[in-house]
């Protein structure tokens, strides 16, 4: 197996491997009464990719905890700030991202999706 170079003297154990991983998917859920299939959508992914997911609060009355696979984590807000307190602790969100390959925000309310398409300094509501 190889390892990664010497830098400046010091080892870097870090393994070096070419064998191809799943790809990493973040399944997003917001609050549309379609959430109510996001536990098959994530067992749909977990087939052929490594699943983590994110739910908005309005999202949980329709997503059954139950439906989700075995190996999909569920976050929420309660996740996000419960695990920082000071400058330096990790962040959830930040984590997810360096761990991410893609996200997908399904299902996606109208509600989120004009909240993700608007740019206020291009279409600034005086002029709507």
């Amino acid at each position: 197996m190889a390892y990664a170079e010497h830098v400046h003297g010091v080892t870097d154990a870090m393994q070096v491997t070419n064998l191809p991983r799943k790809p990493r998917v973040l399944l997003a859920a917001s609050g549309s009464v379609a959430a109510i299939k996001f536990g098959k959508l994530c067992s749909c992914f977990s087939d052929w990719a490594d699943v983590k997911s994110v739910a908005t609060l309005p999202a949980l009355h329709f997503i059954d905890k139950t439906t989700l696979p075995k190996d999909v984590i569920l976050y929420t807000d309660e996740h996000e700030w419960s695990s920082w307190s000071k400058i330096g602790d990790r962040v959830l969100h930040i984590e997810l991202r360096q761990w991410v390959d893609v996200m997908a925000i399904a299902p996606l309310s109208a509600n989120t999706l004009a909240k993700v398409t608007y740019r206020g300094d291009l279409y600034p509501l005086s002029k709507m």
